[in-house]
């Protein structure tokens, strides 16, 4: 999966060699989430790399270079592992557990032949140069190959960015879980689930 206009390559799965580069660039992505829940961006990329499931993932290239990528969940298949044990080493015991729930607490329930994108993100150096929307592209190529009957997705309301792309990829919002007195400590007061059929 080739984008000839600008140089990108899109493959299935991340090799191994690539995840600590994965985390941070994860991450980067949900810095200010993650720094309100983790409080250090070494523990919170710990805590990424421990948990990615490479194979769940579309990767973008760029020069040999990744440049961003996509999570994906299916089957019961997610893309992020979170184990408890992880948090507790990394947090303490209490911390560890408390943001363990909140991590869990936001899952979105899919249902079967549903592809539900974990993650996408890009590095922040190449962003507004078409590559999510190409990640984007290949998973739908992907769904279809694979005959699933939708795409879901979640984004909150602190990303109108990725809120617009998505509508004008024909996503459609489907529920808005809010979040209210939870906002200070993750960082949005909102998520909607938005689904492309």
């Amino acid at each position: 999966m080739d984008n000839p206009d600008s140089h990108i390559e899109i493959k299935l799965g991340i090799p191994e060699e690539l995840r600590h580069q994965a985390a941070i660039i994860c991450y980067e992505g949900f810095r200010s989430q993650m720094e309100l829940l983790v409080g250090s961006q070494q523990k919170g990329i710990a805590l990424l790399e421990q948990s990615l499931d490479l194979e769940l993932a579309l990767m973008a290239l760029r020069q040999g270079r990744l440049v961003g990528f996509v999570g994906l969940q299916y089957e019961n298949r997610p893309f992020f592992r979170f184990k408890r044990s992880h948090f507790t080493q990394e947090l303490g015991f209490l911390r560890g557990l408390l943001v363990y729930l909140l991590f869990n607490l936001f899952a979105t329930q899919i249902l079967p032949q549903e592809m539900f994108i974990n993650v996408i993100v890009v590095d922040t150096s190449v962003r507004g140069k078409g590559i999510g929307t190409s990640l984007l592209q290949s998973v739908f190529e992907i769904t279809q190959q694979n005959q699933f009957h939708a795409v879901v997705l979640d984004v909150t309301d602190t990303n109108p960015d990725a809120r617009r792309l998505y509508e004008r990829l024909g996503f459609k919002p489907v529920r808005t879980r809010k979040y209210g007195y939870l906002r200070n400590l993750i960082g949005s007061s909102a998520v909607t689930t938005m689904r492309k059929m």
